[in-house]
Protein backbone atom coordinates (compact mmCIF):
# COMPACT_ATOMS: atom_id res chain seq x y z
CA UNK A 1 0.00 0.00 0.00
CA UNK A 2 1.28 3.81 -0.92
CA UNK A 3 0.50 5.33 2.39
CA UNK A 4 1.83 8.66 1.01
CA UNK A 5 -0.72 8.92 -1.51
CA UNK A 6 -3.65 7.64 0.60
CA UNK A 7 -2.05 10.39 3.20
CA UNK A 8 -2.53 13.05 0.09
CA UNK A 9 -6.40 11.72 -0.41
CA UNK A 10 -7.24 11.84 3.00
CA UNK A 11 -5.76 15.02 3.84
CA UNK A 12 -7.32 16.32 0.95
CA UNK A 13 -11.11 15.16 2.27
CA UNK A 14 -10.23 16.65 5.97
CA UNK A 15 -9.05 20.12 4.07
CA UNK A 16 -12.81 20.09 2.17
CA UNK A 17 -15.09 19.19 5.12
CA UNK A 18 -13.35 22.11 7.43
CA UNK A 19 -13.84 24.26 4.94
CA UNK A 20 -17.18 23.32 4.24
CA UNK A 21 -17.80 24.00 8.10
CA UNK A 22 -18.67 26.96 10.34
CA UNK A 23 -16.03 25.45 12.85
CA UNK A 24 -17.97 25.54 16.23
CA UNK A 25 -20.13 22.37 15.02
CA UNK A 26 -19.73 19.63 17.74
CA UNK A 27 -18.11 16.38 17.16
CA UNK A 28 -19.81 13.44 18.45
CA UNK A 29 -17.31 10.87 18.35
CA UNK A 30 -15.12 13.25 20.61
CA UNK A 31 -16.90 14.55 23.08
CA UNK A 32 -16.32 18.43 23.99
CA UNK A 33 -14.25 19.50 20.80
CA UNK A 34 -15.64 21.33 17.51
CA UNK A 35 -14.35 20.79 14.43
CA UNK A 36 -12.07 23.93 14.69
CA UNK A 37 -10.23 21.67 17.88
CA UNK A 38 -10.67 18.40 14.97
CA UNK A 39 -8.61 20.58 12.76
CA UNK A 40 -6.45 21.97 15.45
CA UNK A 41 -5.39 18.56 16.79
CA UNK A 42 -4.95 17.03 13.12
CA UNK A 43 -3.07 20.11 12.44
CA UNK A 44 -1.28 19.96 15.28
CA UNK A 45 0.16 15.73 14.78
CA UNK A 46 0.90 16.71 11.05
CA UNK A 47 3.48 18.90 12.47
CA UNK A 48 4.38 16.92 15.12
CA UNK A 49 5.22 13.47 12.79
CA UNK A 50 7.33 16.23 10.41
CA UNK A 51 9.45 17.03 13.47
CA UNK A 52 9.96 13.59 14.14
CA UNK A 53 10.76 13.33 10.79
CA UNK A 54 13.18 15.79 9.82
CA UNK A 55 15.34 15.43 13.42
CA UNK A 56 15.37 11.97 13.79
CA UNK A 57 14.78 12.31 17.56
CA UNK A 58 12.28 11.20 20.11
CA UNK A 59 9.89 14.21 20.53
CA UNK A 60 7.37 15.02 22.99
CA UNK A 61 3.85 15.88 21.44
CA UNK A 62 3.75 19.77 20.94
CA UNK A 63 2.09 22.54 23.26
CA UNK A 64 1.39 25.81 22.41
CA UNK A 65 1.21 25.49 18.72
CA UNK A 66 0.11 28.74 17.55
CA UNK A 67 -3.02 28.22 14.81
CA UNK A 68 -4.31 30.93 12.98
CA UNK A 69 -7.74 31.44 11.87
CA UNK A 70 -9.42 30.77 9.72
CA UNK A 71 -8.43 27.31 10.80
CA UNK A 72 -9.29 25.13 7.39
CA UNK A 73 -6.96 27.87 5.85
CA UNK A 74 -4.10 26.71 8.29
CA UNK A 75 -4.83 22.85 8.06
CA UNK A 76 -3.95 23.52 3.86
CA UNK A 77 -0.47 24.21 4.24
CA UNK A 78 0.50 22.21 7.58
CA UNK A 79 -0.83 19.10 5.88
CA UNK A 80 0.97 20.20 2.66
CA UNK A 81 4.79 20.44 4.67
CA UNK A 82 4.44 16.94 6.22
CA UNK A 83 3.72 15.73 2.66
CA UNK A 84 6.98 17.56 1.56
CA UNK A 85 8.72 15.87 4.70
CA UNK A 86 7.37 11.85 4.01
CA UNK A 87 8.45 12.17 0.68
CA UNK A 88 11.75 13.41 1.58
CA UNK A 89 12.68 11.01 4.19
CA UNK A 90 13.60 7.73 2.86
CA UNK A 91 10.77 4.81 4.38
CA UNK A 92 13.73 2.89 5.78
CA UNK A 93 15.52 5.63 7.63
CA UNK A 94 15.89 4.78 11.29
CA UNK A 95 13.17 7.03 12.97
CA UNK A 96 11.76 6.41 16.52
CA UNK A 97 7.91 6.38 17.47
CA UNK A 98 5.72 6.76 20.30
CA UNK A 99 4.86 3.13 20.25
CA UNK A 100 8.46 1.92 19.85
CA UNK A 101 7.99 -0.82 16.99
CA UNK A 102 8.96 -0.57 13.51
CA UNK A 103 11.26 2.14 14.27
CA UNK A 104 11.83 3.66 10.35
CA UNK A 105 10.37 6.93 8.53
CA UNK A 106 7.94 4.39 7.15
CA UNK A 107 5.64 4.27 10.78
CA UNK A 108 5.19 7.35 10.06
CA UNK A 109 2.86 8.18 7.10
CA UNK A 110 1.30 5.25 7.88
CA UNK A 111 0.22 6.28 11.20
CA UNK A 112 -0.96 9.74 9.85
CA UNK A 113 -2.62 8.05 6.82
CA UNK A 114 -5.01 6.67 9.73
CA UNK A 115 -5.08 9.64 11.79
CA UNK A 116 -6.24 11.43 9.36
CA UNK A 117 -9.01 8.66 7.84
CA UNK A 118 -10.39 8.61 11.40
CA UNK A 119 -10.97 12.50 11.80
CA UNK A 120 -12.34 12.60 7.83
CA UNK A 121 -14.53 10.27 9.83
CA UNK A 122 -14.74 12.34 12.61
CA UNK A 123 -15.67 15.57 10.32
CA UNK A 124 -18.44 14.18 8.47
CA UNK A 125 -20.24 13.01 11.43
CA UNK A 126 -19.99 16.53 13.01
CA UNK A 127 -21.45 17.57 9.55
CA UNK A 128 -23.94 15.01 9.55
CA UNK A 129 -22.85 12.50 6.74
CA UNK A 130 -23.05 9.77 9.24
CA UNK A 131 -19.68 7.04 9.65
CA UNK A 132 -20.73 5.32 5.89
CA UNK A 133 -20.44 8.91 4.31
CA UNK A 134 -16.52 8.39 4.14
CA UNK A 135 -15.34 6.55 1.24
CA UNK A 136 -12.82 3.95 2.78
CA UNK A 137 -11.50 0.93 0.83
CA UNK A 138 -11.37 -2.77 2.08
CA UNK A 139 -7.45 -2.72 1.58
CA UNK A 140 -6.95 0.88 3.42
CA UNK A 141 -9.06 -0.68 6.42
CA UNK A 142 -7.64 -3.88 7.30
CA UNK A 143 -4.38 -1.90 7.14
CA UNK A 144 -5.75 0.28 9.56
CA UNK A 145 -6.71 -3.19 11.55
CA UNK A 146 -3.87 -4.44 11.58
CA UNK A 147 -2.24 -1.07 13.12
CA UNK A 148 -5.07 -1.09 15.67
CA UNK A 149 -3.86 -4.46 17.10
CA UNK A 150 -0.33 -4.06 16.14
CA UNK A 151 0.66 -0.87 17.50
CA UNK A 152 -2.39 0.54 19.73
CA UNK A 153 -3.02 -2.50 22.05
CA UNK A 154 0.43 -2.84 22.95
CA UNK A 155 0.10 1.03 23.76
CA UNK A 156 -2.52 1.15 25.85
CA UNK A 157 -1.20 -1.65 28.15
CA UNK A 158 1.79 0.47 28.61
CA UNK A 159 -0.13 4.01 29.22
CA UNK A 160 -1.93 2.13 31.99
CA UNK A 161 -5.15 0.52 30.20
CA UNK A 162 -4.39 -2.84 29.49
CA UNK A 163 -7.55 -4.06 26.76
CA UNK A 164 -9.17 -6.83 28.14
CA UNK A 165 -7.58 -9.57 26.74
CA UNK A 166 -8.06 -13.39 28.12
CA UNK A 167 -6.25 -16.01 26.11
CA UNK A 168 -6.39 -15.38 22.32
CA UNK A 169 -9.00 -13.44 20.30
CA UNK A 170 -9.28 -13.79 16.06
CA UNK A 171 -10.28 -11.10 13.84
CA UNK A 172 -11.63 -11.68 10.58
CA UNK A 173 -12.71 -9.39 7.92
CA UNK A 174 -15.66 -11.05 6.31
CA UNK A 175 -15.62 -9.31 2.50
CA UNK A 176 -11.75 -9.64 1.90
CA UNK A 177 -10.73 -13.05 4.16
CA UNK A 178 -8.02 -11.36 6.26
CA UNK A 179 -7.87 -12.67 9.61
CA UNK A 180 -5.45 -11.56 13.21
CA UNK A 181 -5.07 -13.24 16.09
CA UNK A 182 -4.16 -11.01 19.19
CA UNK A 183 -2.93 -12.83 22.39
CA UNK A 184 -0.98 -12.44 25.13
CA UNK A 185 2.70 -11.91 25.33
CA UNK A 186 4.70 -13.37 28.38
CA UNK A 187 5.51 -10.60 30.32
CA UNK A 188 4.34 -9.44 33.55
CA UNK A 189 1.39 -6.97 31.81
CA UNK A 190 0.29 -9.93 29.42
CA UNK A 191 0.73 -7.53 27.24
CA UNK A 192 -1.66 -8.29 23.76
CA UNK A 193 0.23 -8.36 20.54
CA UNK A 194 -0.43 -9.50 17.44
CA UNK A 195 0.51 -13.07 16.42
CA UNK A 196 -0.86 -13.46 13.07
CA UNK A 197 -1.82 -12.01 10.31
CA UNK A 198 -2.73 -13.30 6.96
CA UNK A 199 -5.35 -15.52 5.26
CA UNK A 200 -5.72 -18.92 6.94
CA UNK A 201 -7.84 -19.74 9.74
CA UNK A 202 -6.19 -19.93 13.50
CA UNK A 203 -7.70 -21.54 16.89
CA UNK A 204 -8.55 -18.68 19.46
CA UNK A 205 -10.95 -18.19 22.21
CA UNK A 206 -13.34 -15.61 21.10
CA UNK A 207 -13.67 -14.18 17.80
CA UNK A 208 -14.62 -10.70 16.30
CA UNK A 209 -15.72 -10.43 12.63
CA UNK A 210 -17.17 -7.71 10.08
CA UNK A 211 -16.20 -6.54 7.10
CA UNK A 212 -13.05 -4.83 6.97
CA UNK A 213 -14.07 -1.11 7.35
CA UNK A 214 -16.86 -2.54 10.20
CA UNK A 215 -13.62 -3.73 12.05
CA UNK A 216 -11.68 -0.58 10.94
CA UNK A 217 -13.95 1.90 12.32
CA UNK A 218 -15.53 -0.37 15.19
CA UNK A 219 -11.85 -0.93 16.80
CA UNK A 220 -11.65 3.41 16.98
CA UNK A 221 -15.56 3.85 17.97
CA UNK A 222 -16.33 5.55 15.26
CA UNK A 223 -19.34 2.62 14.59
CA UNK A 224 -21.49 0.79 17.08
CA UNK A 225 -19.77 -2.10 18.04
CA UNK A 226 -22.80 -3.82 17.14
CA UNK A 227 -22.03 -3.80 13.80
CA UNK A 228 -18.90 -6.23 14.63
CA UNK A 229 -19.94 -10.28 15.45
CA UNK A 230 -18.45 -11.09 18.55
CA UNK A 231 -18.01 -14.22 20.75
CA UNK A 232 -16.28 -15.50 23.75
CA UNK A 233 -13.19 -13.29 24.74
CA UNK A 234 -13.62 -11.60 22.01
CA UNK A 235 -16.86 -9.85 23.17
CA UNK A 236 -14.97 -8.57 26.44
CA UNK A 237 -12.29 -7.25 24.09
CA UNK A 238 -14.21 -5.48 22.23
CA UNK A 239 -15.88 -3.63 25.11
CA UNK A 240 -12.69 -2.54 26.39
CA UNK A 241 -10.26 0.25 25.85
CA UNK A 242 -8.65 -0.49 22.55
CA UNK A 243 -6.91 2.71 21.37
CA UNK A 244 -6.47 6.47 23.14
Amino acid sequence: MDHVLELATAMQRYAELADAAFGNEPVPSCPGWTVDDLTGHLGTMHRWSASILLSGQRLDEPVGVTITEPRADWYAPTAAALLEVVRAVSADEPTPNFARVHETAAFWPRRQTHETTIHVVDAGLALGLGPDGTPISPELAADGVDEVLGVFLPRMTARGQRPHLEGRVRFVATDTGRTWVVGESPDAMRTPILLFAGEADADADGEVSGTAIDLYLGLWGRVERERLTTSGAGRDLVRGPLVP
